[in-house]
C-alpha cells in the first residue's frame, strides 16, 4: 500500500491562527489595520531591528527597496546568478540594468571575493547597489560585503525572502544592509498566503516605504498629501492575523528544521551521486537542497520520488539560463557556471517542522534506492518553479 504523501513544504497554520483570521473577516475591517501593526512590531522585535514594514509580497518589498534608494534608469545593480527571478525582475522593472555574480558551489550564495571581482569588472558602469540573496536561508558573509559596499559607495540590499530567522555575522538580515526584504509566500517557514516585509535600521527608508506601499500617501498638518508615485502594496489585516501566531512559535520551528537537516546530513553523507550543502551557523533552513550528479535525470528522479509518495523539486533558477536575460545581456550557460550547475542539478527535499525524523529517514532511503534507476545519457533540462 502506498505510503501517505510527504509534501515538499507545509505551512505551520494551526486552528488558533485560522480563528484569528476569521475574527478579522467577521469584523468587516479587512484592510491594513491593527493586526498589521502588531505583526510589524513582532517582526521588529524578532529581528532586533527598529523598523519593519509589512507589504503584499516579497517582490513588492524588493521593488520598493529600490524605489526608496532612488535607483532607476541608467543605474546598474549587482545580483547573484542563482536565485528566483524576482530578485532581478524588480531591477529590470524600475529600468535599471542587472549585472550577475556567480555563487559558491556549497553554500549557493555570493561571496565577498566574487563581489569584489565583479565590482572591479563593472568599472565605467553606473553601479549603485549590490543585492545579496541569503538563498534557502543560508547567511552570506554579509559584514565583509557591507564593507565592500561602503568603500565603493554602494547601497546594500539583502534579499532575505527565504531568510527570516537567519543570523548573518551575528545579526539578522537588515542589520548590515540598508534594507532586508523577507517573504511570507506559502513555501516560506511563515506564511500569510502572499506577503512580505522590509526590515531596516534606517528610519528614512522605513518612512518612505510606509508611504510608497499606500499610493505615496503622507499625512501632515494640512491633511493627506501624495508625495511619491506609490502603489498599493498593503498587506491585509486578516493576512497579518494569520501570521501572528506563526511568528510567536517561529523559534521552535527553526530549532526543528535544524534537527531535521542534521538527519539529512547524516543519512545522505555517503550517498552516491549526491553532494550535500554546507550549512553554516545561522542558517534558517527554509529549504534543503542537494546537488545530483550530472548523469542523474532530475526529471525522472522527481517523478519516481512522487510515485513513492515523496515530493521534491528544483531549487532556484540560474538567471543566465533564462530567455529574458540571455536575450537582453547576451548571457550563456557558461557565463555563471556554478549557478548553471545548481539550476540543472539541484534537488530540494522536504523540510518543515511537521516532519518527523522518521519521515526524513524515509526520504533519504527512497532517494538512495531510486538514484541508480534514473541515470540519463544527456543533461537533464527539466524546468520548474521555486514557488
Amino acid at each position: 500500500m502506498r505510503q501517505p504523501l510527504i509534501r515538499l513544504a507545509y505551512p505551520d497554520i494551526r486552528e488558533e491562527d485560522i480563528a484569528r483570521a476569521v475574527e478579522v473577516l467577521r469584523s468587516g475591517m479587512l484592510v491594513q489595520g491593527k493586526n498589521v501593526a502588531a505583526f510589524e512590531r513582532k517582526l521588529s522585535s524578532f529581528s532586533d531591528l527598529p523598523h519593519a514594514v509589512a507589504v503584499s509580497s516579497g517582490t513588492a518589498a524588493l521593488h520598493m527597496a529600490l524605489q526608496a534608494l532612488g535607483i532607476g534608469r541608467g543605474d546598474t545593480v549587482l545580483a547573484p546568478a542563482f536565485t528566483f527571478p524576482a530578485t532581478a525582475n524588480v531591477i529590470e522593472a524600475i529600468g535599471a540594468e542587472t549585472a550577475l555574480c556567480d555563487v559558491d558551489p556549497t553554500t549557493y550564495v555570493i561571496t565577498p571575493e566574487a563581489v569584489a571581482e565583479r565590482i572591479a569588472s563593472l568599472e565605467g558602469r553606473r553601479l549603485k547597489a549590490v543585492m545579496v540573496v541569503h538563498e534557502f536561508g543560508c547567511p552570506a558573509r554579509i559584514a565583509e560585503i557591507a564593507r565592500l559596499c561602503q568603500r565603493n559607495r554602494l547601497f546594500l540590499i539583502e534579499d532575505a525572502a527565504c531568510a527570516l530567522g537567519s543570523i548573518a555575522d551575528g545579526r539578522h538580515p537588515g542589520f548590515y544592509g540598508d534594507i532586508a526584504c523577507v517573504s511570507f509566500h506559502p513555501r516560506k517557514a511563515i506564511t500569510t498566503g502572499e506577503g512580505g516585509a522590509i526590515l531596516t535600521q534606517r528610519k528614512d527608508i522605513a518612512d518612505k516605504i510606509f508611504s510608497l506601499r499606500n499610493h505615496g500617501m503622507v499625512y501632515g498638518n494640512e491633511g493627506m498629501d501624495f508625495q511619491y508615485a506609490g502603489l498599493n502594496y498593503r498587506l491585509t489585516d486578516f493576512q497579518a492575523a494569520l501570521g501572528l501566531g506563526q511568528l510567536e512559535r517561529f523559534g521552535d520551528e527553526l530549532v526543528r528544521r535544524r534537527e531535521l537537516a542534521a538527519v539529512y546530513q547524516r543519512d545522505l553523507r555517503n550517498a552516491n551521486g549526491v553532494t550535500l550543502p554546507q550549512i553554516p551557523e545561522g542558517h534558517s533552513l527554509q529549504s534543503f537542497m542537494v546537488i545530483m550528479d550530472a548523469a542523474v535525470s532530475r526529471k525522472d528522479l522527481i517523478a519516481a520520488m512522487l510515485d513513492a509518495g515523496i515530493e521534491s523539486n528544483l531549487g532556484a533558477q540560474a538567471l543566465n539560463c533564462l530567455t529574458y536575460y540571455q536575450r537582453k545581456y547576451g548571457l550563456k550557460e557558461d557565463t555563471c557556471p556554478v549557478a548553471t550547475r545548481l539550476y540543472r542539478s539541484g534537488l530540494v527535499l522536504p523540510l518543515y517542522g511537521r516532519l518527523t525524523s522518521g519521515d526524513v529517514v524515509e526520504v533519504c532511503s527512497t532517494l538512495r534506492r531510486i538514484l541508480p534507476l534514473v541515470n540519463a545519457p544527456q543533461r537533464d533540462r527539466s524546468c520548474g518553479t521555486k514557488k
